[in-house]
């Protein structure tokens, strides 16, 4: 099966390679009087099916590598490498795309101009959101592949997801928000398990929309040459991808915020392995002995 895996990325790697190049072809073709800015657009539309195909097959291979281990050493993977390789390729897509994204709007703004060509902004934006959309891609076959739901509150699990975020929450904050969400903290702290309540109830569900916004509205925004896009549609999905963008900086804010003072998340995020799960805030020994390596080995890794 892996050989098949390997096979269709192989595949899929080459008619990217073509159809983009195909693609390139004809907008550098003078056939058409496009500027650099609307080149680059039609590449990147064109280019879009090839590249989420590509993200599929990739998802399929980075399947193979989802399974719960544990080393002699007592530590455990978090994460399986597929997940690893996605999330630092989403990563490098952010890198691109956020900061040209940003500029394209604060440049108006602001009324400066860099001594840089405002279509290489542009096409740096386009390289990234590319990247974006094959790991995302990526990300939904691996996830449809494998079944995991590890970071899915499960059906009915609700009250007691909220109730452990509030313990997760700082001192200063739980009481408010357990008055809001009518949580009763007097109830015992439940355990977490393999992830954090934060991840499950804060973290995954703001990426998946964000995600999912960005993408819809970037989406809307490219094809606008290919597809009439009615005015009202057109500036709703312009406004809303920026509003997107503001969202993915402070996600990724609060997301270094969280992830740091827990370093074993940091290194599982590049090694695969955790030793052992990072404290929650305020949360004792006893409260974490159900949450040792050894404890969420139980389960696919993610």
């Amino acid at each position: 099966m892996r050989i098949v895996a390997w096979l269709l990325v192989v595949a899929g790697l080459v008619l990217v390679g073509v159809g983009v190049a195909a693609a390139v072809g004809q907008a550098g073709s003078g056939a058409q009087p496009w500027g650099n800015e609307l080149s680059d657009n039609f590449t990147f539309v064109k280019a879009l099916p090839f590249v989420v195909g590509f993200g599929v097959a990739v998802g399929l291979l980075m399947s193979r590598t989802y399974g719960a281990k544990v080393r002699a050493d007592g530590a455990v993977r978090r994460w399986s490498p597929g997940t690893v390789f996605g999330h630092w390729v989403l990563t490098l897509g952010f890198v691109l795309a956020l900061p040209t994204g940003m500029w394209q709007y604060l440049g108006g703004i602001l009324d400066v101009n860099l001594p840089i060509p405002l279509y290489l902004f542009y096409r740096v934006h386009y390289i990234g959101a590319s990247i974006v959309l094959f790991a995302v891609a990526a990300f939904v076959s691996y996830l449809y592949l494998t079944g995991d739901r590890s970071l899915v509150v499960p059906r009915g699990q609700w009250g007691r997801h909220l109730l452990g975020l509030a313990y997760e929450l700082p001192p200063s904050l739980r009481g408010r928000y357990a008055k809001l969400l009518r949580v009763d903290l007097r109830q015992p702290r439940p355990p977490a398990g393999k992830f954090t309540f934060y991840e499950k109830v804060v973290e995954f569900p703001s990426w998946s929309i964000v995600l999912a916004l960005i993408t819809i509205t970037g989406l809307i925004k490219a094809g606008r040459y290919l597809i009439p896009v009615p005015g009202f549609v057109l500036w709703l999905a312009s406004t809303l991808h920026v509003a997107a963008m503001v969202i993915i900086v402070i996600k990724l804010l609060d997301h270094l915020r969280y992830t740091f003072p827990r370093w074993s998340l940091m290194g599982a995020i590049t090694t695969t392995w955790m030793k052992e799960r990072a404290p929650a805030p305020g949360q004792s020994s006893s409260e974490r002995s159900g949450t040792s390596a050894a404890g969420v080995a139980g389960g696919g890794d993610t």
